[in-house]
């Protein structure tokens, strides 16, 4: 069962603005709408208990995938960075792994760097391999992860060293 399998974009499912929608013993509203570098919709969930969970839900504006062009797995990026919270964060995909492990390691590398000046990207993809197999598991994925962090570099950095 892939309830997802058909949907591109969350304004699939999500209701209209300051109406309701019910999925089983929960009401989702949704709040608002923006959309600048990343598309961002804040939704209100009530479970039975009448509890309210607040959910942003971030989407790229384009494809994440783009061998050309990493701008958009960047500024999801970078906006999940600098969130202002401690609560976590939650990674979907339509299969959960495609892509979620090569937003994973650029995020983690990007903290490295930020960290450390270095970043090892084979080691820091074995780790996540650890517990997901499936993540970054093709040439393709591992060349995205290369090339958004290579960008990242070069648009953050005058000086950079790497050993290719």
């Amino acid at each position: 069962m892939d309830p997802l399998a058909e949907i591109e974009s969350s304004t699939a499912w999500l209701p209209e603005p300051s109406s309701f929608k019910m999925f089983g013993p929960f009401s989702l509203q949704q709040e608002d709408y923006s959309e600048i570098d990343v598309k961002v919709t804040r939704v209100k969930i009530l479970d039975g208990m009448e509890t309210t969970h607040s959910v942003k839900i971030v989407e790229p504006l384009g494809p994440l995938d783009s061998s050309s062009d990493t701008a958009c797995l960047r500024s999801v990026i970078s906006y999940v960075m600098h969130i202002p919270t401690e609560k976590p964060v939650t990674i979907l995909s339509k299969d959960g792994v495609t892509l979620c492990g090569v937003f994973c390691a650029v995020f983690n590398c990007i903290q490295q760097i930020n960290m450390d000046d270095s970043v090892d990207v084979f080691t820091t993809v074995r780790q996540l391999q650890t517990r997901r197999p499936d993540f970054c598991s093709t040439l393709e994925e591992y060349m995205l992860v290369y090339r958004s962090l290579r960008d990242y570099i070069e648009s953050t950095s005058e000086h950079v060293y790497s050993n290719q």
